[in-house]
């Protein structure tokens, strides 16, 4: 096993989820390099030793792997946020489509699981965000003087840098971002003992805006589009970062909920209801669980406005879903799991476990819980996956969106 500060040859021959590239060392040990391509030689100096694999840093390429290109970035290798900007869009697509189903195998432990279709990839590798969250960075001295400036996290996970761009974001937020900074409520959030975050957002007419901590309640909802329909999202409530992606994943489980031929619609983790709304009228019988409380009245204002009946219920998931469960037919509902990265909490795992429902649709960012979860909810041949989409929500980062259909098998 090399040891820290040596220098190696190593020659890659996969990506790892997280976008660390792997190379198997002549004495069996497993390195994960960042920023190296598949097919890349290259010298690297190991920085971190464990037990059956090490950590390196690129420090030469000798011959490049297919599939490289220039970054866009002039933080790149800094910045704690992309991993794929010296790969070309194609090959970062095929990458990431790999990991999903090497981590359904590995973790999800399933022998057979379908290919992604959909597979989506965005529409644009860069300028695609429509919001952006920057921290507090370091002052800055300008002809007007000093002011607080506004960053990312390094790639260490603790240090904050100065961000004067990013071209992941749309370019009114960037035009926006000095702006904010010189603004009236910058100079009173620098005053602040321990200052706030700022955060940049344009909805769908364009017309950025920006604020720093949590938005005011008072601050009417933005007007953002549905499927081509308008919709009301409170500014400091979710909402994706990439829409036209976003679209296609809420057509694609709007298409599945209606090819299970449900009756009963739960929409779990559910925000403003963005999935009830999207099913809209496919949906007899409807609950939207969520515990934000400005999606909660916006999820009832949009339901209002297309004249769909709902059972909004405030709460988390795993409290709220298993008293759900128990008061509907299984036979006749479908499930829709949105959870946040970390994915669901064992109680709601055991709720649909012990409920049963017909079909379960589970959407996520993070495709390690993904197959974690999917592993338990299958556990003993439940629940059996029959179909699954991929969608590049997040061009040159790590992460990605990923929809899977389950559907429950029959009692023996």
């Amino acid at each position: 096993m090399p040891i820290p500060g040596q220098i190696i040859t190593a020659t890659v021959t996969d990506l790892a989820f997280g976008g660390d590239g792997i190379a198997r060392l002549d004495d069996g040990a497993v390195a994960f390099i960042p920023f190296t391509a598949v097919g890349d030689v290259a010298e690297v100096e190991v920085t971190e030793q464990r037990k059956s694999f090490c950590r390196a840093e690129l420090r030469r390429l000798v011959t490049p792997g297919p599939g490289r290109t220039t970054p866009s970035c002039r933080y790149y290798g800094t910045c704690g946020g992309c991993v794929y900007q010296h790969l070309d869009y194609q090959t970062e697509c095929a990458a990431k489509q790999k990991q999903l189903l090497d981590l359904m195998a590995r973790l999800g432990k399933m022998a057979s699981f379908p290919a992604p279709s959909p597979a989506v990839p965005s529409p644009a590798e860069y300028a695609y965000r429509n919001k952006l969250r920057l921290e507090p960075a370091a002052p800055i001295r300008d002809d007007q003087g000093i002011r607080l400036g506004y960053g990312y996290c390094q790639r260490d996970n603790k240090t904050f840098f100065l961000v004067r761009s990013c071209p992941l974001a749309m370019p009114c937020l960037n035009d926006l971002l000095p702006k904010a900074t010189r603004s009236a409520w910058a100079s009173q959030n620098a005053k602040r003992q321990k200052p706030s975050p700022l955060t940049l957002r344009v909805p769908a007419n364009g017309e950025p805006t920006f604020y720093f901590g949590h938005a005011s309640p008072k601050i009417p909802w933005l007007h953002e589009t549905l499927l081509g329909e308008d919709v009301s999202v409170p500014l400091d409530s979710f909402w994706q970062v990439n829409p036209p992606v976003a679209d296609q994943v809420i057509g694609t489980v709007a298409s599945w909920f209606r090819q299970t031929g449900a009756r009963a619609l739960i929409d779990a983790y559910g925000g403003i209801g963005t999935f009830s709304l999207a099913i809209g009228k496919d949906a007899q019988f409807r609950v939207v669980i969520e515990n934000d409380r400005l999606a909660i009245a916006a999820a009832e204002y949009n339901h209002a406005q297309r004249d769909l009946k709902a059972q909004i219920i405030s709460g988390n998931t795993e409290a709220v879903l298993p008293k759900i469960l128990t008061k509907i037919s299984p036979a006749e509902t479908t499930l829709i799991l949105d959870p946040p990265r970390t994915g669901c909490l064992p109680k709601v795992i055991t709720a649909i476990r012990n409920t049963r429902p017909a079909h379960v649709v589970y959407v996520s960012c993070n495709p390690a819980t993904l197959a974690r979860d999917l592993h338990a909810i299958c556990q003993n041949d439940l629940y059996r996956p029959i179909q699954s989409a991929w969608f590049d929500m997040f061009p040159k980062t790590p992460h990605f969106e990923t929809a899977v259909l389950l559907q429950k098998e029959p009692t023996p």
